[in-house]
């Protein structure tokens, strides 16, 4: 090492002018050897090895500070020494160089401190090592040299916080020694790789206790692993009254009993999926389980179409006597393209609610090839399903049904059942889901309630019965905004859908127009005679006597006489009980069958029973109407007379009383009109006796 004399003013043992050190150094460096001229420079250096001992130390000193304050350089280690060992006694390096996956097992299991305490002790080594391949400085002396430097607190700012974090240990006295360090330098230089020096180097951790050693928590998670949800605190008060019983002659068990607060440090050890065992079951408990993600955008167009009923959270007029209730919407979604196909609108989940929603799908976009949905009773009906008779059989759509009580199966129709009924429940006052004000929704069914109540009865509404039912949305109102809703949602960016260039996802519709675009996919249509005959429930029934019987009615076609005490298959129309169409088993067509078809009086009615018959009807109404008249005039108005004051437990009416005065006798009675009106009656009651006899022969 060479320094210029400016470089050596001042030092210990020099003197502090450049004039001094000059005078000094011509006697200091009296050969050539110790002088040389620095390249690109005139200025002359001196080796330090002619300097007193004090310069040199001070010298080394000072650019060892220069060093460690610059940035780390790459360096290279020296070869470990071997070393003789006792036999029988397999060093950690060796273990790992000979199982790689015990080296990749305890690199997963180091936590995050570890790495980072392994990285600040690689660190100062590495810091150490640098200072060592320094002229005058050995492996030993530079460790002496930063142990020194960070006992007086000259050592760098980097280099100290590297300390800090190396000793992994709290405490601000906590300080660095040699001895440690010569440690840390031995374990680095036996590592061959960066793996072994982090697992050589990395603390060691307390090993916690596993929850499975931990004798009594079986016995608390049996009391609080219940369905009934109880709180952890309820259940360790029955843990411990359960402890005390059965330890009540062991008072050393009744010292160690676990307290509350040792009780939740262990359950939260526990993964959440354990907690929860035999708290929640079913779908909730699936929910804290792995799942498969299904990849739908592999299917093609109208390959999987899923459909679901929802219940919607709102109230609407009935679409028949109009008061609030809560109608049922069925979704039907396309599976490839998140593309809403079809949907319905009834009264409550049922089979034609899902008929009706399929049946709309394909009139406008073609017939799926699976229907998939879950095995409710709406789902899963025999007018669905059954062979041979079921819509769907018969239209050549498979249904496949999701397992019971697993919705996360059709995780895409439950999503969107949990997005679209919604938006279109919330535009009306009566939503009564998540996030609505249950005292605004109280009072608006209680002034419902009071509306339909005061119409019942023919009273006028008042101004906040008025406003209660401008609130009410109509049936027709509703299927509006779901179709607006729908129209929403089929043209609104979906997440689960490819992005397009521009950095955006696709729409369900205009993802589903470039995948018919793009893809060599048919889509079958059907007719609108297909249509219709397709989604008529069909059933098996027998035939009697050119008769069959569906629904307590009776359907008749001559054209039956050769399939008497056969079943066939009818098919009718859920609007329509006129008529129904009849085929075999094999589905060639019969006929039509008529309701009543074969129903004649017992004998001819003529001509003239017919119109006397319309005549005493006219008889009987004009009598009823002269008995009503006469029974009416039969009530007497009684003249209010004033209360006599000397009885003080007889009611007496209070506050305004109205006296009604009584009507002229002569105002009420005609006794000449009475005379004739009466004949009149009598002639009319002899006549319909008369008529009662003759039915009775």
């Amino acid at each position: 090492m060479f320094v210029s004399v400016n470089e050596l003013v001042g030092l210990p043992g020099m003197p502090g002018t450049a004039q001094g050190v000059r005078y000094s150094i011509r006697k200091l460096a009296s050969s050539e050897h110790f002088r040389r001229k620095r390249a690109g420079s005139k200025t002359i250096e001196y080796s330090i090895d002619c300097l007193p001992p004090v310069t040199q130390r001070a010298l080394r000193e000072r650019h060892v500070a220069q060093l460690m304050a610059s940035a780390p350089q790459e360096i290279t280690t020296q070869p470990p020494v071997k070393r003789e060992r006792k036999q029988n006694v397999v060093q950690p390096v060796e273990a790992y160089r000979g199982s790689p996956q015990l080296v990749e097992e305890r690199l997963n299991a180091l936590t995050e401190n570890q790495r980072k305490v392994a990285e600040a002790r690689i660190a100062l080594v590495c810091e150490v090592l640098r200072i060592s391949q320094e002229p005058g400085f050995s492996c030993a002396s530079a460790i002496r040299f930063i142990v020194s430097r960070l006992a007086q607190g000259n050592l760098e700012e980097r280099l100290e916080s590297l300390v800090i974090t190396a000793n992994a240990r709290k405490g601000k006295e906590r300080t660095l020694s040699a001895i440690t360090l010569k440690r840390w330098i031995a374990a680095f230089n036996k590592a061959q790789n960066a793996a072994e020096r982090l697992l050589l180097l990395a603390p060691g951790k307390r090993d916690e206790i596993k929850p499975e050693e931990i004798s009594w928590l079986p016995e608390f998670l049996a009391q609080y692993r219940q369905a009934n949800g109880r709180p952890m605190s309820e259940a360790y008060e029955d843990f411990v009254a359960d402890w005390q019983r059965r330890h009540a002659d062991e008072p050393y068990m009744l010292e160690v009993m676990p307290s509350y607060d040792v009780v939740r440090y262990a359950m939260k050890k526990l993964p959440e999926v354990v907690k929860q065992k035999g708290r929640v079951t079913g779908s909730e408990y699936r929910q804290l389980e792995g799942f498969t993600r299904r990849d739908w955008t592999a299917m093609p167009v109208n390959y999987v179409w899923i459909g679901d009923g929802h219940g919607m959270k709102l109230k609407c007029a009935h679409p028949v006597h109009g008061r609030p209730f809560s109608p049922e919407v069925t979704f039907v979604i396309d599976g490839g393209t998140r593309f809403v196909v079809g949907w319905s609108l009834d009264l409550a989940e049922n089979v034609f609610a899902v008929a009706g929603a399929i049946q709309h799908g394909i009139r406008n976009h073609g017939k799926p090839f699976l229907y998939y949905s879950d095995n409710g009773s709406g789902e899963t009906a025999d007018m669905l399903d059954k062979e041979i008779v079921g819509i769907l059989p018969r239209l050549g759509i498979n249904h496949p049904t999701g397992i019971a009580g697993n919705p996360q199966g059709r995780g895409i129709i439950e999503r969107l059942n949990r997005t679209l009924p919604m938006r279109i429940a919330r535009r009306y006052r009566t939503y009564f889901g998540k996030g609505a004000d249950r005292e605004s929704l109280r009072v608006l069914n209680r002034d419902l309630r009071s509306a339909f109540n005061a119409l019942q009865q023919d009273k006028p509404l008042s101004a906040r019965q008025k406003v209660a039912m401008r609130e009410l949305p109509s049936w027709s109102e509703l299927i509006e905004a779901i179709r607006e809703g729908v129209e929403w949602y089929n043209n609104r960016p979906h997440s689960e859908l490819p992005m397009k260039p521009n950095g955006k996802h696709y729409s369900p519709a205009e993802f589903r127009k470039k995948r018919l675009a793009e893809e060599d996919t048919e889509i079958e249509w059907l007719s609108d005679m297909e249509l219709r005959d397709m989604f008529r429930p069909m059933v098996e029934r027998p035939v009697r006597r050119c008769e069959i019987q569906w629904l307590n009615n009776i359907y008749y076609a001559p054209e039956l006489r050769d399939e008497h005490g056969r079943k066939v298959l009818i098919s009718y129309d859920i609007h329509d009980a006129e008529r129904i169409t009849v085929r075999r088993k094999d589905g060639s067509f019969i006929c039509e069958a008529i309701w009543n078809g074969n129903k004649r009086a017992a004998f001819p009615v003529t001509a003239e029973y017919h119109k006397q018959q319309q005549r005493i009807k006219g008889m009987r109404k004009r009598a009823e109407e002269k008995i009503r008249d006469a029974e009416d005039e039969g009530i007497q108005v009684i003249e209010q007379k004033t209360t006599e004051p000397w009885l003080d437990n007889v009611y007496r009416p209070v506050g305004n009383v109205v006296t009604v005065q009584p009507l002229r006798c002569e105002e009420v009675h005609d006794d000449e009109y009475e005379t004739e009106r009466d004949e009149y009656l009598n002639h009319s009651l002899d006549i319909l006796e008369q008529n009662r006899r003759k039915k009775v022969i």
